[in-house]
């Protein structure tokens, strides 16, 4: 960005009210720079393109570093051209860097302000105008930098800015590239789930009827649910820990409930890359049927279908395809387990 666009994008911050988000504006004092050595939250939002990205599909062999701003905020807007040139210098070694706008106005109107001040970022904007990013990492001033390392730990979280932060940033990014590639990666949940879908979608009813929904297995085998039921779907992702807590009480229920009709599958929200690792743990699990939608168009996933946006998530039909339990989070096994007898005609 030239020395001229970053004037008017400067004259136009210092001239506009307040952030409507009411975040405060850092602008002095030393930057604050923990090694908090804590999970990231999972993070999942739509881009100003209205593409979705999570946070889940970078940690693992990348870098990523997270930035808080607003239009409203000069101390954001000084910052960030030192951000684009970290990502231009460092994105081919693995630096992932995602700006989460968190203003409460259309993308339609954050774009017309970085056209207007000449900015054109390299890296993806998301927007969180429900403030839901903003309260998982916390963030009470303007700017923030979120730095995570490859294996979803924060390593650095910085409020403010001032002249020459950016050092202290490129040397955390250097590094953390450095360091050798995660074998295993976990986020941290936020009530009990584990959000990798942006907000907006609805769970689906309790009552609603599936229409039958063709799906394939892990090992390319078609499947069809909704119809044809009972079914029992668990929406799991590798890095949700509440997943992994309750694998072992899904896998106990389908071995004694499948013999009696109850099709119990899993459903796995990752991103192919993360093929091998999915195999090995459903492998280490006992082979738990699993259900893959890696190849579907976004808007076909049976996610999105059902509207699930968080793991664990749970969805139980009758034999017709009516859903009898929906619910994300933690589950009660013996209400679910009830539910289950109740469809299969044992109760």
């Amino acid at each position: 960005m030239g020395a001229l666009a970053l004037l008017g994008l400067l004259l136009l911050a210092s001239c506009a009210s307040p952030d409507p988000a009411g975040l405060a504006e850092k602008e002095a004092g030393e930057s604050v720079t923990v090694q908090v050595n804590a999970l990231a939250p999972a993070l999942a939002a739509r881009t100003l393109a209205g593409e979705t990205v999570r946070l889940a599909d970078y940690v693992g062999s990348n870098v990523v570093l997270l930035e808080f701003w607003s239009i409203f905020c000069k101390s954001c807007l000084e910052e960030m051209p030192h951000i684009q040139r970290l990502q231009e210098r460092y994105g081919s070694q693995g630096l992932v860097v995602l700006a989460v706008n968190t203003d409460v106005f259309s993308a339609s109107r954050v774009r017309k302000f970085l056209r207007k001040v000449g900015f054109t970022p390299s890296f993806p904007v998301l927007r969180d105008p429900r403030q839901e990013l903003v309260a998982a990492y916390g963030v009470e001033v303007l700017p923030v930098t979120v730095i995570v390392d490859k294996r979803g730990w924060i390593r650095l979280y910085q409020e403010g800015y001032r002249a020459g932060d950016e050092r202290r940033l490129e040397k955390t990014v250097r590094r953390l590239l450095a360091a050798g590639e995660a074998a295993d990666v976990t986020l941290a949940p936020s009530k009990g789930v584990t959000a990798f879908a942006p907000a907006g979608a609805e769970l689906v009813r309790e009552g609603a009827v599936l229409p039958a929904l063709p799906c394939r297995t892990l090992s390319g085998e078609p499947v069809t649910v909704g119809s044809g039921g009972p079914h029992l779907l668990f929406f799991w992702s590798l890095y949700c820990r509440p997943c992994r807590a309750e694998f072992p009480e899904l896998l106990d229920l389908a071995r004694r409930y499948g013999p009696r009709g109850l099709k119990v599958y899993t459903v796995n929200v990752d991103s192919r890359r993360l093929a091998p690792r999915v195999a090995r743990y459903l492998a280490s699990q006992g082979d738990a049927a699993c259900l893959v939608e890696w190849d579907d168009p976004p808007e076909m996933s049976l996610a999105v279908r059902l509207g699930v946006r968080a793991t664990p998530t749970v969805v139980l039909t009758d034999r017709e395809g009516r859903v009898v339990l929906a619910v994300a989070g933690r589950l009660d096994m013996e209400s679910l387990e009830a539910k289950v007898q109740a469809v299969l005609g044992e109760l």
